[in-house]
């Protein structure tokens, strides 16, 4: 079993369930916190990255933040891969970033949303709204 340790996870789910990915400030230091932008960053990378990981985010968390999902729909699955295709030319990204967590839980949100989608399920995902302070 894969645990997260607490300094990975109240980071990671506040970007989720709370709004902290509408403040940047907050957005900012809890990329920090997952090594997802590094102290040393050039004023221009943080923006850079800020940007591209809020993106990320806001996309891979769509069925979270909302009342229900229909994974069925196959637009969702278009934007993961026009973004997947979008960031894999991006010279930035060509270098690791971030906690080693943070891919595991998003290849394993990713296996979970293909097996939902197959099933074209709809989910009820507001049955739990976790509030996670940083």
């Amino acid at each position: 079993i894969k645990e997260l340790p607490d300094d990975f996870y109240y980071p990671f789910f506040a970007l989720i369930s709370t709004d902290v990915i509408n403040d940047k400030n907050k957005t900012v230091d809890a990329f920090r916190k997952l090594d997802m932008i590094h102290t040393d960053d050039t004023p221009e990378q943080v923006e850079f990255y800020h940007k591209s990981y809020k993106e990320m985010i806001s996309l891979f968390a769509k069925p979270y933040i909302s009342e229900s999902f229909d994974f069925s729909k196959p637009d969702f699955f278009e934007q993961l891969y026009i973004y997947g295709e979008k960031i894999s030319k991006m010279p930035e990204f060509k270098q690791a970033r971030g906690v080693k967590h943070f891919i595991y839980v998003n290849r394993t949100n990713f296996g979970l949303y293909t097996i939902l989608h197959e099933l074209k399920a709809t989910v009820k995902t507001d049955t739990f709204k976790p509030h996670v302070n940083l």
